[in-house]
């Protein structure tokens, strides 16, 4: 039987196209996901500037640890920490609360987050996670999150600003997190703060360890 060559290299050709163009246009691939990922370099000084560079959030944006303690310093965000339940438990950023990604599909299911969010009507639900819980609240098409009734309450400036962490560099949960809450439920104001609890301790910042 004669080989055709000819008709080999082509398949493989269009095979290795196919596989490009797949793995550049579908959401799901991590590289893609990367590429949108704003990164920023701010040397911001003063409180307004802060508020001015929240407030033009467009798309999930990675921060360093310097204006990540900055924002936790002046509470103008709402940390969340994208673990598992138990890491979390073990020790996690005091003050942030724990949405996992392994379970937030599950969540939003669970509590017809994208329904709700469809209908662009006003609610707010408290979501139980294991010992924990928080609230989520659509007040005017803005989305809130928080552990306190008050600040969502109120709209406070932090409930509408989300800084996700994980287990730091290598770890791709506070993305994952953060494309989800960008994504399905159109949240702008997602943060990554990419050194994430390992470097946040060996600072010396604030944690809670059970």
């Amino acid at each position: 039987m004669k080989i055709n060559y000819k008709d080999i290299i082509q398949i493989i050709t269009i095979s290795i196209l196919l596989s490009s163009l797949r793995y550049f246009f579908l959401e799901d691939y991590p590289i893609l996901k990367k590429s949108k990922l704003q990164e920023v370099d701010l040397n911001v000084s003063e409180l307004d500037s802060l508020y001015s560079f929240l407030d033009n959030l467009e798309s999930p944006t990675v921060l360093n640890l310097e204006l990540s303690k900055m924002l936790y310093d002046n509470n103008l965000v709402t940390f969340i920490d994208a673990r598992d339940i138990e890491s979390y438990n073990s020790s996690h950023i005091l003050s942030s609360i724990n949405i996992p990604y392994e379970l937030v599909d599950q969540i939003a299911t669970d509590y017809d987050l994208k329904y709700l969010n469809e209908l662009k009507e006003d609610f707010t639900i408290e979501i139980d996670i294991d010992s924990s819980s928080f609230y989520i609240s659509l007040i005017d098409g803005q989305f809130y999150i928080s552990n306190s009734i008050d600040k969502i309450k109120n709209k406070s400036f932090s409930s509408k600003n989300f800084l996700i962490y994980c287990d730091g560099h290598g770890c791709s949960l506070s993305e994952d997190l953060g494309f989800y809450l960008y994504n399905e439920l159109g949240i702008k104001g997602i943060l990554i703060y990419e050194g994430g609890i390992p470097e946040w301790l060996e600072s010396g910042y604030p944690i809670k360890n059970d």
